[in-house]
């Protein structure tokens, strides 16, 4: 009688493998000079997405995203709408209105990827709290956490590190 353990196993030891890789990398919007004739590499550009409002004060709020940009410090806005479809809490109310200025001031590394989240957390009374959340995810899975520019000095900072 055949035994279809070893290839049971060898199957479920791949399928695990392929389950915990991370997924392929999808091309961003490139927001880099000659994007429209030279395409770069997904190694050689930092890629952005979340509720992203701008980027180096270009508006994106509109476009979607992620964005590919190339390594160097990039000021990011977040986008202050809330979208199209409110967010629906369970006692039928939604939220509306504005969410406050938020900017980071982050300064991109090749291949690493920046994750920013914005979610209303809503409690059995019904009141939300709004959860920021942002990290830099390195090509070797390495995980950083971001926080907002608290000042102008924040963005200076940012800027002048990549001048020199």
């Amino acid at each position: 009688m055949l035994s279809y353990r070893p290839m049971l196993v060898a199957l479920v030891t791949v399928a695990l493998a392929l389950a915990c890789r991370p997924a392929l990398d999808a091309p961003g919007v490139p927001l880099y000079p000659n994007a429209a004739t030279r395409r770069l590499h997904r190694s050689q550009v930092a890629q952005v997405s979340g509720p992203i409002g701008s980027i180096d004060g270009r508006d994106l709020r509109d476009l979607g995203g992620p964005f590919d940009l190339l390594p160097g410090c990039h000021i990011v806005e977040l986008d202050r709408r809330v979208t199209g479809t409110p967010y629906p809490t369970s006692g039928g109310a939604y939220w509306s209105g504005q969410f406050p200025r938020t900017i980071y001031a982050i300064r991109m590394k090749a291949s690493a990827r920046y994750l920013i989240r914005r979610t209303i957390d809503v409690n059995s009374t019904g009141q939300g709290t709004m959860i920021l959340s942002a990290r830099e995810e390195g090509p070797t899975g390495a995980r950083t956490d971001l926080v907002p520019a608290s000042s102008m000095a924040d963005i200076n900072a940012c800027r002048e590190e990549d001048a020199e």
